[in-house]
């Protein structure tokens, strides 16, 4: 339990870094130089251990194309030009709706049913997000907003669902085609990096790293403790825990963001963050109570190796 504890509360580290990151870089191109350089280094290690998992088939381009584009490309592209303007733990907190877009997406595209009390839960999740929606930053409010909702936080939630589409079809690479989940990873993130560094160079030529060497340093790290550790960390607990409850202890994340924002960044948690954690808590409870019947009803293990995202 406590190394479930420890993956959380490093996973946490991502918003928080993102927002220093972006300090010192666009953010288009800081998304292009992660995902480059993380996807480099997954590839690298993956045609030397083993060998004959490094490849790849014309025919599943498609599906790669998918990931590339929703989960590498527009994913964490809208996801660090919100951070810009969102808290860090209010990024953090949108993100944890994942485990319920990705089920409902399964219920669209797999045809995986869900009981009548996950609906409930389903329905409870997204009601939760109603309080933190209503806070706002000055940075939010001034570009403006869609029905009450701020552009910024519409764009991490187009991230989000655009994200938890990835995961189906990442699904789709590892369980059906065969894939190494580090060769898949390594492919798109390298493609979505490249894609990533040259919508930079055409959208954000008049924008520069203000300083490399914190900007290097700080990149190194969320490399290392997000696509490195994290990624390693949670192959090795989905051995011991069901990717349910792996799934379902990614509520402490936002937790963890929110005091490391208090900590480190000055951010100010007002009762809005509480009040939508306890709901979506709630809905959380109910929606997982009910997968883990099934799954103990199963006669088959029937996990899933979703990965994590950093």
């Amino acid at each position: 339990m406590i190394l479930i504890i420890l993956l959380y509360a490093l996973f946490a580290t991502s918003f928080s870094m993102g927002k220093i990151l972006l300090q010192y870089s666009p953010p288009i191109f800081l998304n292009g130089c992660r995902m480059l350089i993380a996807g480099s280094i997954l590839l690298s290690y993956q045609y030397f251990n083993p060998r004959e998992k490094f490849h790849f088939k014309r025919s599943h381009f498609w599906l790669y194309a998918q990931v590339i584009l929703f989960g590498v490309y527009f994913g964490y592209n809208l996801r660090f030009w919100a951070l810009n303007y969102l808290s860090s733990f209010k990024a953090s907190f949108l993100y944890n709706l994942s485990p319920f877009l990705s089920s409902y997406y399964s219920y669209i595209f797999f045809k995986e049913r869900l009981s009548s009390i996950q609906w409930v839960g389903l329905v409870i999740g997204f009601l939760g997000l109603v309080p933190i929606l209503l806070t706002s930053t000055p940075a939010e409010k001034a570009l403006g907003e869609w029905a009450y909702i701020s552009w910024p936080e519409i764009a991490i939630l187009v991230s989000v669902a655009a994200h938890s589409y990835s995961w189906i079809v990442m699904r789709r690479l590892v369980k059906e085609k065969g894939y190494s989940p580090m060769m898949a990873n390594g492919i798109t993130m390298t493609c979505g990096g490249m894609a990533a560094l040259l919508t930079s160079f055409i959208f954000e030529s008049g924008q520069s790293v203000t300083e490399w060497s914190p900007f290097f340093g700080w990149l190194a790290l969320v490399i290392l403790i997000s696509n490195i550790i994290c990624h390693n960390l949670y192959g090795f607990l989905l051995q011991r825990y069901t990717a349910t409850f792996m799934s379902f202890a990614g509520f402490l994340t936002p937790l963890f963001t929110a005091l490391y924002g208090v900590l480190f960044l000055n951010e100010c948690i007002t009762w809005h963050f509480y009040l939508s954690s306890t709901v979506v808590f709630v809905g959380l409870i109910l929606f997982y109570q009910e997968e883990l019947k099934k799954r103990y009803a199963a006669p088959i293990d029937v996990q899933h190796d979703d990965d994590i995202a950093g």
